[in-house]
């Protein structure tokens, strides 16, 4: 069943005509592209021209890390964990910043770099963990960045401050090592001789045990003042590229910026070109 249209309502086109207006608007678009096919080639490689010279103005952007261990100190007996400022890691932004340090950095490494110092996760502050530092720096030049990083972790680690407590301990444990080593010496070379007699040997005895017990504390002591309470440095920095654009990428897609703006100018060439004509005829 057909409807007729109402009067005063144009009737709707038939199916094949819809057809052939679409058949004709695709021929004349592909028509206006293969006539001026040079503009969208013009366009790709103007874009690509263009990628690649901003690719070379732009600056590339580096950072250097390095990851420091504060040290966890303990007591004198080796079994209470201390806190102080060595534990906080607000020191290692207190003396990064310092301008004694960068002036150092100045003259070492040629920059005085903004630097970001960052707790890593990961501690678990209930057990009263230590936690490990990053100590970021960023720049344009690569091997600046990274002596500075890892001149202010050098320094971080060696600062009174970080590493005062654990040093005079290693000193003291290595000095009561020394001392005990001297007494095992003499009490040995004492024993060794035919001069003294069994009791003389006994009482010898008695002398030596606790001063052997002694040294292997200390020993102990001193490794865990070394492996443990004093600071380190976990990673040396390295400079890392952080720009995520690259000369490639800017080319490739400002080549295809310009070849979608050459294909939209040839498709709207006809009717901007007779758009123009006709005024300069009507002026």
């Amino acid at each position: 069943m057909t409807t007729t249209p109402q009067r005063g309502q144009a009737a709707p086109p038939a199916e094949d005509e819809w057809d052939v207006e679409q058949e004709v608007d695709f021929r004349r678009y592909w028509t206006a592209l293969a006539t001026r096919w040079w503009l969208p080639v013009l366009g790709l490689v103007l874009g690509a021209i263009v990628g690649y010279a901003v690719s070379l103005g732009g600056n590339q952007v580096y950072k250097a890390q390095a990851t420091i261990y504060l040290g966890q100190p303990y007591s004198v007996s080796g079994n209470v964990q201390l806190q102080s400022a060595q534990t906080n890691p607000s020191t290692v932004r207190t003396i990064a910043s310092s301008q004694v340090l960068r002036t150092q950095l100045k003259k070492k490494c040629g920059i005085k770099p903004a630097v970001s110092v960052a707790a890593v996760a990961g501690n678990l502050a209930k057990l009263g963990q230590t936690p490990e530092v990053s100590i970021t720096v960023q720049g344009a030049k690569p091997k600046r960045i990274t002596c500075a990083a890892n001149t202010i972790a050098h320094s971080v680690i060696t600062d009174p401050a970080v590493a005062g407590y654990a040093n005079q301990k290693i000193n003291n444990f290595r000095s009561q090592i020394v001392a005990d080593n001297k007494q095992i010496s003499a009490i040995n070379t004492s024993l060794s001789t035919g001069a003294l007699s069994s009791t003389d040997k006994l009482v010898l005895l008695q002398f030596l045990r606790p001063i052997q017990q002694d040294r292997i504390s200390a020993i102990g002591l001193l490794q865990q003042a070394r492996q443990v309470e004093s600071p380190r440095v976990i990673a040396h920095a390295s400079a890392q590229k952080v720009t995520a654009r690259s000369r490639r990428n800017s080319v490739v897609v400002a080549a295809v910026v310009g070849l979608i703006v050459g294909l939209i100018v040839a498709l709207l060439w006809e009717g901007v070109a007779g758009r123009l004509g006709a005024r300069r005829l009507t002026a």
